[in-house]
């Protein structure tokens, strides 16, 4: 997964306006998300003096459904009065929640409550189809042009799901392997929720 960066295609005389704008468009567009149940990644944005392009990865937990045209333009909208500009979005739907890691720390910690840390890397082991477990390329195997070679989860805090001793407030787990390769880049996020015993944080 590649790293992406906002752009800003302007004199920095207009930078604080713009951070000011961006703030406001991602509060309307976790509003949105929201409301669909569905988790969103962090925004890039690509601002020009006439023109702000949105690309977003966002994930469907459990649903085959799709967000309507509609309501897509229904936020396009919204953002266009809060750019004072014309939005263009480009929304990318993913098929599973790690291929982003902003969405799949927020997924992690969303099921947090119901299940424990060791039982949630061993249901993950069994469901992430674009991790290559060992590494290992030979000549008969297809090597996607973009995929996940391994995953990194750590667990800051205590969930309510499973015993530990108070002191034991740090869990880590791997799946696949932490090779890059000469082309490969880490994605990385985390995410901090509440639980009856404090915060917790997944970082991936």
């Amino acid at each position: 997964i590649h790293n992406m960066t906002t752009t800003y295609l302007f004199d920095k005389a207009n930078r604080t306006t713009t951070m000011s704008m961006q703030r406001q468009a991602i509060a309307i567009i976790q509003s949105f998300f929201a409301k669909y149940q569905s988790l969103s990644g962090k925004p890039v944005f690509t601002v020009n003096p006439d023109k702000v392009i949105v690309q977003l990865f966002y994930y469907l937990p459990g649903s085959t459904e799709s967000i309507s045209n509609a309501s897509i333009a229904a936020l396009g909208d919204a953002l266009t009065r809060c750019w004072d500009r014309t939005v263009e979005l480009r929304l990318i739907r993913l098929n599973h929640s790690a291929l982003d890691s902003s969405i799949f720390a927020q997924y992690l910690t969303a099921n947090a409550g119901k299940y424990s840390f060791n039982r949630i890397l061993d249901m993950l082991k069994g469901s992430l189809p674009t991790v290559i477990s060992d590494g290992s390329v030979d000549e008969n195997t297809v090597v996607p042009t973009s995929h996940i070679t391994g995953v990194k989860i750590k667990l800051s805090g205590r969930l309510t799901t499973q015993r530990s001793s108070p002191r034991q407030t740090v869990q880590a787990g791997r799946l696949g392997s932490s090779a890059k390769g000469p082309y490969g880049t880490v994605d990385y996020s985390q995410h901090t929720a509440k639980n009856k015993l404090g915060a917790f944080t997944m970082k991936v």
